[in-house]
């Protein structure tokens, strides 16, 4: 009724007035079928007949170690979409490539995981995931979206009330530096090489670097390369001497830039630390 013009509505109303249609209690099935004559043509023209598109997504994710051809045969007949298979460590890498070639081989062609990092994994292990997924996806012709997620120890009493956790091979700027790529990339990684080159680098160094760079270059990337401040930065790090960059990595991993003039260090050093006190907003003011 909601869907009609005021004026079909009042017809419609007297209709079902006229048979006693207005109130399901006193309602009677040949009375509706008598009328139906005259709703039929509105819901051909209001409600679509075309065949909808339905998939099932399981909310939790497939055990790869579990996963067989006879259970993917079976499993494949639902319309499945996303597989979720979980990729939480470097070491599961043989198994989980398994379970997504015997997904691939039965024809399902989208899914998805979540990557814990931070907890005994090393940074540059986060890279070698998300650079196979990249990799799978070319050679099967398949999508896989990837979705880190920061560890955090939840049963500890320490942790209860703060999201301050750093795992034993992270530290606080590795930290924040995943985040500020997760940040442009909307929190997930998709199938492009080159989207995820662009983010994440194209090789362990480009991703090192990324590691270390100013957290506002990271997140205005493109505005801070066009305008040569990246550059600079990267210039000046790595004209450092082995020693200087020695002290300037540990100041970087406490992520702390705050009263630079007070430290004890090199003029070089302070000049590359200086690069960290730029703000987001200083980007975000000059791009309005």
């Amino acid at each position: 009724m909601k869907k009609l013009s005021e004026e079909k509505q009042s017809e419609a109303y007297e209709l079902l007035k006229e048979y006693n249609l207005l109130d399901e209690v006193i309602a009677t099935k040949d009375n509706i079928l008598a009328i139906h004559y005259y709703f039929k043509p509105y819901f051909e023209k209001i409600y679509s007949k075309k065949p909808k598109v339905r998939y099932v997504d399981f909310n939790q994710g497939l055990e790869a170690k579990l996963l067989t051809d006879e259970r993917m045969k079976k499993l494949s007949e639902i319309p499945i979409r996303p597989l979720r298979i979980a990729f939480d460590t470097w070491g599961i890498r043989n198994i989980y490539e398994k379970a997504i070639r015997i997904a691939a081989n039965y024809r399902i062609t989208n899914m998805s995981n979540y990557l814990l990092y931070n907890y005994n994994d090393k940074p540059i292990e986060l890279f070698y995931r998300l650079k196979m997924n990249i990799d799978l996806c070319e050679e099967l012709g398949i999508s896989i979206y990837s979705f880190p997620m920061k560890y955090h120890p939840i049963t500890d009493h320490e942790y209860f009330n703060n999201r301050t956790y750093i795992g034993k091979h992270w530290n606080r700027k590795y930290i924040r530096a995943i985040q500020a790529i997760l940040n442009s990339t909307k929190g997930k990684i998709g199938r492009g090489r080159s989207f995820f080159e662009e983010a994440f680098g194209k090789n362990e160094e480009e991703f090192e670097k990324l590691l270390y760079m100013p957290e506002a270059l990271i997140v205005y990337r493109m505005y801070y390369k066009n305008n040569g401040i990246t550059n600079k930065w990267w210039t000046k790090f790595k004209s450092l001497s082995p020693e200087q960059l020695k002290i300037t990595k540990e100041i970087i991993h406490t992520n702390n830039f705050e009263n630079l003039d007070e430290l004890d260090v090199d003029d070089k050093i302070i000049n590359v630390l200086y690069y960290y006190t730029i703000q987001r907003k200083d980007a975000e003011k000059n791009l309005k």
